[in-house]
C-alpha cells in the first residue's frame, strides 16, 4: 500500500501494483497519440512495437 495525499488535501490509500500499473497504460495511450499525431503529420516514425526491439531469449 501507498499513502498519499491530493491537491486538495484528500488522503489516499492505494496499491502500489495497481499504481504502477495504471501509470505504465498511461505512458502507453501517450505514446499511441505521439505516433499518430507523427504518422499523420507524414513522419516515418518506424517500429514503435516494443517486441520487435527484445531479443529472442535462448531456451
Amino acid at each position: 500500500m501507498i499513502s498519499y495525499r491530493r491537491m486538495n488535501g484528500e488522503a489516499n490509500h492505494r496499491q502500489l501494483g495497481l499504481l504502477l500499473l495504471h501509470v505504465f497504460n498511461h505512458q502507453t495511450h501517450h505514446r499511441g497519440q505521439a505516433s499518430t499525431l507523427l504518422s499523420q503529420a507524414g513522419v516515418d516514425i518506424g517500429v514503435t512495437d516494443l517486441l520487435v526491439l527484445v531479443p529472442d531469449a535462448e531456451i
